[in-house]
């Protein structure tokens, strides 16, 4: 039985046909370490990971989604939609917090996936404070 629970909690994340964009292209899946990590974090830290890996944040796009903003562009270079996606993987005015907080001055989702939550001091914590937008 926990394995079928298993298997069909894999096969609803891997949809292609799910309403959740960001979850997937972020996140790899369910995972016990990630949410054992996660219980280490106070609940500011918390909000601020999981809010970055899943979208569900203040950043523009997402407010934009709430009906609290109406501009959806990105704060820091002005270019693209201000999601998850773009302030971890493309957004150029973010390449120095890339490398200071995540080791990295080139990011794709796939580096995301593996990088999970970091570290206590390090990590997507750091990064998402650093950025000042969450």
């Amino acid at each position: 039985m926990k394995r079928w629970v298993g298997k069909q909690r894999l096969t609803l994340w891997r949809d292609p046909c799910n309403t959740q964009r960001q979850y997937p292209e972020l996140i790899s899946g369910p995972d016990l370490a990630t949410g054992a990590r996660l219980l280490s974090f106070n609940r500011t830290e918390t909000k601020v990971v999981i809010g970055l890996l899943t979208g569900h944040n203040t950043l523009r796009r997402h407010s934009g989604i709430m009906g609290l903003l109406n501009n959806p562009i990105c704060r820091r270079c002005g270019t693209e939609e201000e999601i998850s996606v773009h302030i971890l993987c493309e957004c150029e005015a973010m390449a120095s917090l890339w490398h200071t907080c995540l080791c990295s001055f080139y990011l794709d989702p796939e580096n995301i996936k593996k990088l999970g939550v970091g570290g206590r001091a390090g990590g997507m914590w750091s990064f998402g404070k650093g950025t000042e937008l969450l």
